[in-house]
């Protein structure tokens, strides 16, 4: 037989939207114009967020508007990434001072980080940078957060 005979079956699964996008977004540091917060939450891989240089620890976080369910957090790291890293979740209202640890790791190398979370209530997210991979600061082109 030949041609194209074959045609797959059923739905396709539907990609988790991404609730970060074109939300609001905090960092603790800027590395100066240009690298603002927003832009790791833009949809755009070509603008990033990036941290002061050579200073530990920086974080940033984006406010979903509203507590949602998430089931994952994907990170789109620049050439300076994070080495030790966690991801912690809130649910305060106004200013999150109450964090919640969900995600660590101490191996980071950078590139792309799909982190599949438990589905939970969050309406902050958090990338919480403790070692720097490289001499820089952190650089993320895009921080996603999946979920409904």
């Amino acid at each position: 037989m030949t041609g194209n005979w074959w045609k797959p079956g059923g739905t396709p699964i539907p990609e988790a939207p991404n609730l970060a996008l074109n939300k609001t977004a905090v960092s603790s540091t800027v590395e100066g114009v240009g690298f603002e917060p927003e832009l790791a939450v833009d949809g755009n891989q070509m603008t990033r967020w990036a941290s002061r240089e050579g200073s530990d620890p920086e974080w940033i976080y984006v406010d979903l508007g509203s507590v949602r369910q998430i089931n994952g957090v994907k990170l789109r790291w620049e050439v300076a990434y994070a080495k030790r890293y966690k991801i912690e979740i809130s649910t305060d209202s106004g200013s999150p001072e109450h964090w919640q640890e969900v995600y660590s790791t101490a191996s980071g190398d950078g590139g792309l980080d799909e982190i599949p979370l438990t589905p939970q209530s969050a309406r902050y997210v958090r990338m919480y940078g403790i070692e720097r991979g490289t001499p820089y600061g952190y650089s993320l082109y895009e921080f996603e957060v999946t979920g409904q």
